[in-house]
């Protein structure tokens, strides 16, 4: 349900090899991504994640 829900508000988002790591850090370890009150808040996140510079980089 999680994923599910995250990918409607947050959209398709693919990360670089560079981003996994931050990427597994806030999908299972944050109370953002754990609790399905917050589950826009994680999207939101992964999308901010997705568009940082760190992430753009190839």
């Amino acid at each position: 349900m999680k994923n599910k829900f995250i990918q409607h508000f947050g959209g398709h988002v693919k990360f670089s090899s560079e981003c996994k790591t931050h990427f597994h850090r806030l999908y299972y370890t944050t109370r953002d991504c754990s609790t399905p009150a917050y589950y826009k808040r994680c999207a939101r996140l992964l999308t901010r994640l997705a568009m940082s510079p760190l992430c753009m980089q190839s």
